[in-house]
């Protein structure tokens, strides 16, 4: 009875080791819907309010004066309880006389009674591996074009470009915001399974206009 006791409790020990070894060379599945949160700066708490919301990508074939068609990747927020929503824009530069690899543009429309009275500005674009990491920010110069427009010009020296590159691939993007009313506010968003797939697919096409340039150019 003992040896048939050890023997079953070795082969459930077996049989758990091999399940976690197989589990734990698998990559964690994306979400197939992705998450939004906004967190709000509250100062009479530790904690900021964190207030969900959506978020939906898609891709899209942007065509400049040449003729050339490049693709444009853009995220549609939305806060309803925050009466917020906002597009953000990312897509590679295509003009010479604009010094960046890629530029990036958060819309944002505000609806009358948003409690921040409208958006003071955007820190910087950030990116990480999971929703709690504390991520880490592309390479770039934040400017204001109006008070809902706001953009972000990628640096396009080499190294600049190939880390900001490869910062974009990671899951989860934070958006540091400043309401008009002094407070902070942080838009967090997933990628999830459309998003991952469709910032991939951009990448792969950037990147692949950007070797034919550099060949072009060595040709020369």
């Amino acid at each position: 009875m003992m040896r048939s006791a050890m023997v079953l409790v070795v082969g459930i020990c077996v049989l758990v080791f091999s399940t976690f070894s197989v589990f734990a060379g698998r990559s964690v599945p994306r979400s197939l819907v992705p998450q939004m949160f906004l967190y709000e700066e509250k100062p009479e708490m530790a904690q900021p309010t964190t207030v969900p919301g959506s978020v939906t990508w898609s891709i899209d074939m942007r065509t400049d004066a040449n003729g050339r068609s490049d693709p444009v990747v853009q995220a549609h927020i939305a806060v309803p309880t925050r009466r917020l929503t906002a597009v953000l824009t990312l897509e590679r530069n295509a003009d010479p006389s604009v010094s960046a690899s890629h530029l990036i543009e958060l819309s944002f429309q505000i609806a009358p009674g948003f409690k921040g009275g409208g958006i003071y500005s955007l820190q910087r674009m950030s990116m990480k591996a999971t929703e709690s990491d504390r991520g880490e920010a592309l390479i770039a110069v934040p400017a204001k074009v109006t008070d809902n427009l706001y953009m972000l010009a990628l640096n396009d020296l080499p190294e600049a470009r190939a880390r900001n590159l490869e910062l974009l691939e990671r899951q989860w993007i934070d958006l540091p915001i400043f309401y008009q009313n002094g407070k902070r506010a942080l838009l967090t968003l997933e990628k999830g399974a459309d998003g991952e797939r469709i910032f991939n697919q951009a990448i792969q096409a950037w990147t692949a206009k950007d070797l034919a340039a550099a060949a072009a150019g060595n040709a020369q």
